[in-house]
């Protein structure tokens, strides 16, 4: 009798008290993201986040949220930077969850409702792992302890790296294909309404999260569906195979367009050398020099974060193995297939670098969250075992007594950092700082609205803040840069990065070339941060420096504020027109008036406006005619990748409006 006390303990209700503990955990270390004595109040105040990528999403969310209330497409028109570019799920994927914490808010620009939606995902981590172990058999003890585990992967560095970067969709669909893979498993074990809707409810927002890791993961679906399936009626595989279907149908109308602009994507720039090296003999790699260098890089972590997913891999492997010994071969290998492909793909993703481009270094977070089931279930059984027998309990209340004694009394280093880290997480940077407030005064003082501004994108690391994407809101003005360093469209090859401008060199350009290319964008003012760009602009007459800029990034050097210097500024490079406004919905122009010399369409003359052309493109009124007009190289300035849109008139309009529908 005595045997069974602790497998039936380990389902007592009392568990659920501990599941209540680790949440109230969880929601303090996720308020002690916003920092400050108050942290509620800095959550729901204006200040967006600030840290990686999360500015670009909450400003892509911003503009997908309207669309989405507006037309019902996630996609949209953005005049402000680069000329006009199409926002599409090809670039900043990351965006969607904000769209929907956006939209809930009613399509406005609200950080607070970004934050908060950022802040519900965090909080909601231990019910994800709860009901993943529940779904795959666990009890409620083995589930807590997952549970524990994957809040201890959470807060660990990898994991916390991807949330401080950005990569809230990754984390999102992460806990969502783990809640999925758990919920798919009991509908098989015990098929009801409930595990249906779990399943079909994850899939659907698993999908729209992160349609490259639902595809990642559908083959390991199939091979578990194929190995229970042919156990279960009809009913069973329609109501399944219906619910899956809608899911991805439900998604459709944004995936048709992650279909359709996939053609505007340019391919990724060589990056960095890969831990793996280039030219690496087989002697290298038999005698384990790569694998040293993998295992001494930060993408681990710290000691403890190591030793944590050294324990779980180690854990996790025994789980799956006891699964499948146990008779659950299709559980074993949908768990053991998941936790396994992940690391692979994040180790491969180190050595190989065409592979890390695509960002797979991340998916050791969703590895670790997958083996801490397998790794609960092991040590769950583990802990039965040593509870049968009276020597095994001896032993185990003695081996923790030691263990808790050693860390208390002399604890390392490394372990009680990881204990504080545990106890307030280092907060996320909420708002402007005071040199990025004095840069957006110094652009509000010296420029105006009648030209863009050529912003200097400088390749930072992940973890800093990319924040320039909001300075159109914060300025009001248009920008040839600024909006991403990392961005891959057609659209963005025009701008200067790392004195790099439109591919070549900016020393390389002469000043005719430079005043052409300002014409062109009709730039008004440059932003510049790096040396060699700086020093060709004092070296042009066309430019005027108008004041210098502190440091935009702590540890980048200041930066310059340039006016280039020529006769009357205007979106319009034939004929003449007054731009009057711009946003998703539409460009307005006012006094458009044809050259009086030029190509000539029917009688009706061109003005050629600053300004990319996407199909789509509808103008009022009808008797203006709108097309596309390539950008051909003029002396020594390269073409533009994208036409530029062209209006053919016979006479002055007054007022001209025009929208795109992607339809």
């Amino acid at each position: 009798m005595e045997h069974s006390v602790l497998p039936q303990k380990g389902d007592h209700c009392a568990w659920l008290l501990l599941l209540l503990a680790l949440l109230a955990w969880q929601g303090w270390m996720t308020l002690t993201l916003f920092g400050g004595e108050q942290p509620w109040k800095r959550l729901v105040d204006d200040r967006p986040i600030l840290s990686g990528r999360h500015p670009l999403h909450l400003y892509h969310g911003y503009l997908g949220a309207r669309a989405l209330r507006e037309h019902g497409s996630l996609s949209c028109y953005d005049p402000t930077f680069h000329a006009g570019y199409p926002k599409t799920p090809v670039f900043d994927s990351g965006s969607r969850p904000a769209e929907l914490m956006l939209a809930l808010a009613g399509g406005r620009y609200c950080p607070a409702a970004y934050k908060i939606g950022v802040a519900v995902i965090c909080t909601l981590v231990p019910l994800f792992l709860f009901a993943a172990g529940r779904g795959v058999g666990l009890k409620r003890a083995p589930a807590c302890l997952a549970c524990v585990f994957g809040l201890l992967v959470w807060w660990g560095q990898p994991c916390r790296e991807t949330l401080e970067s950005g990569d809230i969709d990754l984390l999102l669909a992460a806990l969502l294909v783990l809640g999925q893979a758990g919920l798919l498993i009991r509908y098989h074990n015990d098929p009801g309404p409930l595990s249906w809707l779990g399943v079909s409810t994850t899939a659907l927002l698993g999908w729209f999260a992160h349609p490259l890791l639902l595809t990642l993961m559908m083959p390991l679906f199939l091979v578990y569906y194929l190995s229970v399936g042919a156990r279960h009626r009809l009913a069973w595989h329609l109501a399944l195979l219906s619910g899956l279907l809608a899911a991805i149908a439900v998604n459709s109308f944004w995936l048709i367009d992650w279909i359709d602009y996939w053609w505007i994507r340019v391919p990724p720039p060589p990056g960095g050398p890969s831990l793996g090296g280039t030219g690496r003999s087989p002697v290298e790699w038999l005698t384990g020099a790569i694998a040293k260098n993998i295992w001494a890089s930060s993408f681990w972590g710290g000691p403890i974060d190591k030793a944590l997913a050294c324990m779980l891999m180690a854990a996790a492997a025994i789980g799956v193995l006891l699964y499948n010994q146990s008779g659950q071969r299709a559980t074993a290998r949908l768990l053991g297939l998941s936790w396994a492909g992940f690391l692979a793909l994040s180790v491969t993703g180190l050595l190989w670098e065409p592979l890390g481009r695509f960002g797979t270094p991340r998916l050791l977070a969703p590895a670790l969250l997958f083996a801490a089931l397998p790794a609960a279930h092991a040590l769950a059984l583990l802990a039965t075992l040593s509870w049968r027998w009276r020597i095994g309990r001896w032993a185990s209340f003695i081996l923790a007594t030691v263990l808790v004694v050693f860390l208390w009394r002399a604890p390392p280093p490394s372990f009680a950092s990881w204990v504080r880290s545990l106890c307030g997480a280092v907060p996320l940077q909420l708002g402007l700082d005071a040199n990025q407030q004095a840069i957006v005064e110094a652009l509000r003082q010296h420029t105006t609205s009648e030209a863009r501004i050529l912003w200097e994108d400088r390749t930072i690391a992940s973890l800093a803040s990319h924040w320039t994407p909001l300075l159109t809101l914060l300025t009001e003005r248009a920008y040839i840069g600024g909006l991403d360093a990392d961005v891959r469209i057609e659209h963005t090859t025009n701008g200067l990065a790392d004195a790099i401008l439109m591919g070549r060199p900016i020393r390389d350009w002469d000043d005719d070339a430079l005043s052409e290319y300002c014409i062109r964008y009709n730039i008004g003012w440059i932003v510049c941060w790096s040396p060699a760009a700086g020093e060709r602009l004092r070296h042009w007459p066309g430019a005027k420096l108008l004041a210098t800029l502190p440091a935009a990034v702590a540890g980048e050097p200041p930066g310059c504020l340039f006016a280039v210097q020529r006769q009357g500024y205007s979106f319009a490079l034939t004929g003449s027109a007054r731009w009057l406004s711009a946003d998703t919905q539409r460009i307005i122009l006012g006094d458009v008036v044809p050259p009086r010399s030029g190509p000539d369409n029917h009688g009706k003359k061109q003005v050629l406006l600053s300004l990319h052309y996407q199909t789509g493109m509808r103008i009022a009124p009808s008797r203006v005619l709108l097309d596309a007009c390539p950008m051909e190289r003029v002396g020594s300035v390269p073409g533009d990748a994208q036409p530029f849109v062209r209006l053919w008139i016979d006479e002055p309009v007054t007022r001209v409006t025009i929208i795109w529908d992607k339809r």
